[in-house]
């Protein structure tokens, strides 16, 4: 049995053609559900074509998005509670060649990782051997990915780079890029898009969020230096700090959205002119259309269109200001899609003898 642990939107997102192609081989899974993001997540499960969770971990705090560092701990102390309460029981439903799958780099996919280990069953990691090499930047997210390298069985790198970084652990697997690069060909299909005359805004990581100064200078840079309206669109945890100094500012080019349905989101990027995020997810999935990207971060352990349609700023105004100047010179056209790395994965768990297709399992 393959069983997914995930709590993030962003998460989901990039386990969803995963998940995809396994219904299309009738291969049987589970998702459990940690509610990191709560409202954002239960929304997009059914948005993917999910089903309901077969087990529901924690539910953020107090049913609401954690927006503090107090909140998270509360939350890491209900999925404590829920392994102590029901790993011994899952442990003997869970059906032989059982293996965990967690993604990324957020505290869902450290403790999911724990949890596998606890079950008993080897856990693979979607997303592995990102480093920044600089454990502050970003924070937590490179501590998280660290951990989760040194103790998940099975590494699906999306790079060489990746690779390299795990080069001393046993079953490391190139999966030829991200499964973000599935997510956003799956969402948007045939069809083309029509550049439009705005950028895309999303800045919500905890690094950036935390530092009020950095807010207020990208914010300030971003409106005097930008020849486009902007649609910034931020989620429970980034919007009160955003709306906060864009209203304490006066800025003008800013119009606020809520998170997007995924097919929305992706409509809405290739639609844009040029994107400026601290989002490594939005990173890759802006690289496979090669639309002109500002990476705003001190650093970045994902190297998806840096070089060619992306910059990274290193948090740099002039960087930033020159990125608004000149976008259109970072755009590449016929990006060459390459193989999926969603396939990859599932034909190794194939493999592996971890999933079976459902011919296989009828014969």
């Amino acid at each position: 049995m393959i069983v997914f642990i995930y709590g993030t939107t962003a998460e989901a997102i990039k386990i969803a053609p995963v998940i995809r192609r396994l219904n299309a081989k009738g291969i049987p899974y589970q998702h459990w559900v940690t509610q990191q993001h709560t409202d954002s997540l239960r929304k997009a499960i059914p948005e993917l074509g999910f089903t309901s969770p077969d087990e529901t971990i924690a539910n953020g705090f107090r049913g609401k998005p954690l927006k503090s560092p107090r909140q998270m701990i509360s939350w890491i102390f209900d999925v404590v509670r829920w392994s102590v309460r029901n790993v011994r029981r899952i442990r003997k439903e869970l059906p032989p060649n059982s293996v965990v799958v967690v993604h990324g780099d957020t505290m869902t996919t450290v403790l999911g990782t724990f949890i596998g280990r606890r079950l008993k069953v080897p856990v693979a990691h979607i997303e592995a051997g990102l480093r920044s090499g600089d454990w502050r930047h970003p924070f937590p997210e490179e501590l998280d990915r660290r951990i989760v390298g040194r103790f998940a069985h099975i590494h699906y790198v999306p790079t060489e780079e990746a690779g390299r970084n795990l080069a001393k652990r046993p079953e490391v697997v190139f999966t030829h890029g991200n499964t973000a690069k599935d997510a956003v060909r799956d969402a948007a299909g045939d069809s083309d898009a029509a550049v439009e005359s705005f950028g895309l805004v999303l800045l919500h990581r905890f690094e950036f969020i935390s530092n009020p100064q950095l807010v207020t200078e990208t914010l300030r840079t971003l409106d005097g230096n930008s020849p486009l309206p902007l649609r910034l669109i931020v989620d429970a945890y980034s919007r009160d700090a955003i709306e906060k100094t864009i209203a304490e500012l006066g800025l003008s080019k800013f119009t606020v959205m809520p998170k997007l349905e995924h097919s929305q989101f992706v409509a809405a990027l290739r639609s844009a002119s040029f994107v400026v995020t601290d989002s490594g997810g939005i990173q890759q999935e802006a690289a496979v259309f090669g639309i002109p990207t500002l990476v705003h971060r001190k650093v970045s352990e994902s190297r998806e269109g840096i070089g060619t349609s992306a910059v990274l700023s290193g948090w740099d105004q002039s960087t930033v200001a020159e990125f608004l100047a000149n976008a259109d010179r970072y755009r590449v056209l016929d990006v060459d899609p390459g193989l999926s790395p969603s396939d990859i994965i599932v034909e190794d768990l194939i493999a592996r003898g971890l999933a079976a297709p459902a011919q296989s399992l009828e014969s």
